[in-house]
């Protein structure tokens, strides 16, 4: 079993950041004052603490104080100011450098310390007072298996070996022997160190990875969320009659959507295995009612047990309560329905574009929050998005080409396809947002850092298992409130503010105008025929992607797929490196007019082999790159430099991961979508089906040699070659 698999956009020299966080000072300070103490703060050397035994519980304290864990947050806030909030059928409140996208957008090496903030609670005042909600944490520990296990440290030489491995047909002769001559000094004296210090680490902690790598890799992570973090899987094309279509289908997946919430948090979801082993479900109870918080330096993740979605048309937000507050029932359909259709009937005009916000650099959102949150109307309607459930786009209708309809489903759900179409009518901090347009594309975006794909693709199964039922959700709870839909709107907007809607418009527009998409089906076969050549299909693909790559642009790439690791608690991800030795081989074969069928196919197999193998080594906590990403935070955690081994030409360029891949496991006509690692590179995902396989790739435009169609084409002809080899194999094999 794999889980869907996650986008990688971080790897590449390794990146440090401190979680750190915000306050507005209730004194307002002049912007000199600001910047003197700021820079004051930023250049004190800091000195690293001396080597001393510690306590137990110091170690607690120590590892909670690093620990991303999501806050959690009362619901029960009201939200008042002096009467400003309208009902829903009021009337409208309405007021009158061409750089590499990678250079652009991804953060230095190694960043420096930052000065600490205050708690992010406190910049609001005492606008909307937030609480530690301590029954959640206790309901989502009992609602996990027990037997799961605890994340290990793998023993150095191991890793070492294995990695030699992966790196060996990506180097020439003289860069390989470099390479085993610093993994040599690199065991013998400073691995050795970070590598006791990392298992002692290990010891005390039932998982050390998470933590860390949500902070470094997400969090501290200050490019946009829009490709960069966030994935979108798409429900497939609807066919929407008229508005009463379109707002049943949107009612019966906010419904669907909320029973599902409701699955989770009575802990009746089904409890997995691999190989034996229980898997870790504490993913699902963190994609409901999630926010990332935008701070400087390092975002925060808070969480909320709201009873509401935020449903967000023209750039207009409204509250709309899906669950009573009593009892905690979801309302029925004909409910939702309802209040949807007096959304798009209240004749509002456009919006603000303050949804554009959020596809910004983390850091400039930041700013753009900070400033908002001053004033306390905008305050308490930033908290009533953030709070939520979900979001739900109900989006502008744009036509669609025929023969585009996937490439546009992809684009919509990634960014809404720029500033004056549907970008602004998204709130990208919101870890699930529901996507629906009238011209039959719907999808849920999902914004990375809590989760991994996995339980946004299986709500995604989830409701398109229900959708179908006539008369689903009818027979729910009703509601008689009469003024349970609010109006959510922002206070007239300073120059301030202006300023950075201009940036994230700037922003918006270059990522949009900047990225490729390319979606295809293969229709000739799926994993049906794979199966009875007892071939293991995921595999397969994966060959597949070498060889289509190597024929477009004559080399061979780094490639990688990621596994989950929720055989242990808390487990999110590791990455299987799909370039070896036995893809080499099998890659020379195929392009090689000399060697015969027989051949050809059992290099095939050899590598399909190989590759299973480090899969399953990957889903048992034995990869490779999530070690080195342990050993280099005890470095950074330690105050000791980072190793040779590190920065040698070898390792970086073996995580310069050109293809991306991931797999979508459903039955449904849909397919996941993401961002490319690097401008030089593709991101790949294909949903492989019993007789069809669709893939959906992604690239920047900056290098003229790198195209999704192409490789999109290159990919096709790759799959009809391999599965002439193993038919013409078959056929011969029966006739003898």
């Amino acid at each position: 079993m794999r889980a869907l698999i996650t986008t990688e956009h971080f790897f590449g020299k390794s990146r440090y950041s401190r979680t750190s966080t915000r306050a507005k000072s209730t004194n307002e300070k002049s912007l000199v004052t600001k910047l003197v103490e700021y820079v004051v703060k930023w250049g004190k050397t800091e000195h690293p603490p001396t080597q001393q035994a510690k306590t137990k519980s110091e170690q607690k304290e120590e590892e909670e104080e690093r620990s991303p864990k999501i806050i959690k947050i009362s619901a029960a806030t009201t939200y008042t100011h002096n009467g400003s909030r309208s009902d829903v059928s009021k009337t409208a409140f309405h007021s009158s450098s061409n750089l590499e996208m990678r250079s652009r957008f991804m953060p230095e090496a190694r960043a420096q310390s930052m000065p600490a903030f205050s708690s992010p609670q406190e910049q609001l005042g005492n606008v909307i007072p937030l609480e530690v909600n301590q029954l959640l944490v206790r309901v989502r520990e009992n609602g996990l298996p027990r037997d799961l296990l605890k994340y290990p440290v793998q023993p150095l030489q191991h890793t070492l070996t294995r990695y030699l491995e992966s790196v060996q047909p990506l180097l020439s002769e003289s860069e390989m022997q470099k390479e085993e001559d610093l993994a040599v000094d690199f065991m013998r004296n400073q691995g050795y160190e970070l590598q006791s210090l990392l298992e002692k680490t290990g010891q005390s902690n039932v998982n050390w990875l998470t933590d860390r790598w949500t902070n470094v890799s997400y969090l501290g992570y200050r490019a946009p969320l829009t490709i960069f973090s966030s994935s979108c899987i798409s429900f497939p094309q609807q066919n929407f009659l008229n508005s009463l279509n379109f707002l049943s289908f949107t009612a019966k997946a906010i419904y669907a959507m909320c029973e599902f919430h409701s699955i989770v948090e009575n802990n009746q979801l089904p409890v997995r295995k691999l190989e034996g082993f229980d898997l870790d479900n504490s993913q699902f109870y963190n994609v409901f009612g999630t926010v990332r918080i935008p701070q400087r330096s390092s975002d925060t993740l808070q969480q909320c047990a709201s009873n509401y979605v935020v449903v967000i048309h023209k750039n207009n937000f409204y509250k709309l309560p899906v669950f009573d507050a009593e009892d905690m029932r979801i309302f029925n359909v004909f409910h939702i329905r309802k209040q949807l259709f007096k959304i798009i009937k209240s004749g509002r005009p456009l919006g603000k574009p303050i949804g554009l916000l959020t596809h910004d650099r983390r850091d400039h959102w930041a700013e753009g929050h900070e400033l908002l949150c001053r004033n306390q109307l905008n305050a308490q309607t930033i908290k009533c998005i953030e709070q939520s459930l979900f979001t739900v786009s109900l989006d502008e209708a744009i036509h669609v080409p025929a023969g585009e309809e996937r490439v546009l489903l992809a684009s919509q759900l990634m960014h809404g396809g720029g500033p004056h179409i549907n970008s602004a009518n998204r709130w990208m901090d919101k870890t699930l947002q529901l996507i629906v347009n009238p011209n039959g594309i719907a999808g849920l975006c999902c914004e990375h850092s809590p989760a991994e794909p996995q339980p946004a693709a299986s709500i995604m199964d989830y409701v398109l298992k229900k959708i179908p039922e006539p008369t689903y959700g009818n027979d729910a709870k009703d509601s008689y409130q009469t003024d349970a839909l609010e109006w959510l709107f922002f206070d007239e907007k300073d120059e301030s503010i202006s300023f950075w809607l201009k940036t994230a418009n700037r922003t918006v527009n270059e990522l949009t105008s900047r990225l490729q998409l390319h979606a295809t089906r293969f229709e000739c076969y799926g994993k049906k025929l794979l199966h009875t050549q007892h071939l293991e299909s995921d595999c397969f693909i994966q060959m597949a992607l070498q060889l289509a790559f190597y024929r477009l642009h004559r080399q061979l790439p780094a490639q990688m797929e990621t596994a989950h690791l929720r055989i242990f608690k808390y487990g999110r991800s590791e990455i299987i490196r799909t370039t070896s030795n036995e893809s080499l081989k099998f890659v020379f074969a195929m392009i090689s007019e000399d060697e015969t069928t027989q051949n050809r196919l059992l290099a095939l197999k050899a590598a399909v082999d190989h590759h299973r193998q480090q899969t399953m080594l990957a889903l048992k906590g034995c990869g490779i790159d999530r070690h080195f990403f342990g050993l280099e935070q005890m470095a950074y955690e330690h105050g000791i430099a980072l190793p040779n081994f590190f920065q040698s030409d070898g390792f970086l360029k073996s995580k310069d991961f050109r293809i991306l891949s991931s797999q979508l496991l459903t039955p449904h006509d849909s397919f996941m979508v993401y961002g490319p690692l690097n401008s030089d590179g593709y991101g790949c995902c294909y949903n492989l089906r019993d007789n069809d396989i669709t893939f959906t790739i992604s690239a920047w435009n900056h290098n003229p040699e790198i195209s999704p169609s192409d490789f999109g084409m290159a990919i096709e002809t790759a799959l009809a070659d391999m599965g002439h080899l193993i038919l013409d194999l078959s056929n011969c094999t029966a006739v003898e």
